[in-house]
């Protein structure tokens, strides 16, 4: 889904381009995600919550946050969520060097209610990796965000798949 179609407000200031990276970093929302928006007719409420998530970022002035912060976010039901896009540097990585090295997708599971990756979501997440590999230059790295800061994101289940080769179910 596009930034139009989720109805995305606009960056605060103009993204960094980032001609490549070395790969993708994975995220999880590291908050409590209800359970039941997995369910197969609650694919509706999946813009709203990646408005949410745009708006506390926008809001979070420690952090300096221009935009959400992710390249992209895929819902429980496998749709790919354009966040930053394509050749723009990440902001949820933990520091400039890092947000230079490897795009950031974030899973739309958290570390309370949602918290085990479905079918639909890895295969949301494989198609994510290969459309920033395609139209961003992302190199073939995929690694958990915890892989580059001290954190627990993406949390236990999301990184046993990272660990396991981030396959496509």
């Amino acid at each position: 889904m596009t930034r139009a179609q989720w109805g995305a407000l606009p960056p605060l200031e103009q993204w960094r381009a980032l001609p490549r990276t070395r790969g993708v970093k994975i995220h999880y929302e590291g908050r409590q995600v209800p359970a039941d928006l997995a369910l197969p007719d609650q694919h509706h409420r999946c813009a709203g919550r990646v408005r949410e998530i745009q708006a506390m970022h926008l809001a979070d002035t420690a952090q300096g946050w221009i935009d959400i912060a992710y390249n992209a976010l895929v819902c429980p039901h496998g749709r790919v969520f354009e966040g930053r896009g394509a050749h723009h540097e990440s902001g949820a990585n933990g520091d400039r060097g890092l947000n230079r090295a490897h795009y950031a997708v974030c899973a739309m599971i958290g570390d309370s209610g949602l918290t085990e990756p479905g079918t639909a979501l890895l295969h949301g997440l494989c198609d994510a990796v290969d459309w920033l590999r395609e139209h961003g230059a992302a190199g073939p790295e995929v690694a958990g965000h915890r892989d580059g800061r001290d954190t627990d994101c993406p949390g236990e289940p999301l990184y046993r798949w990272i660990q396991a080769g981030a396959p496509r179910p």
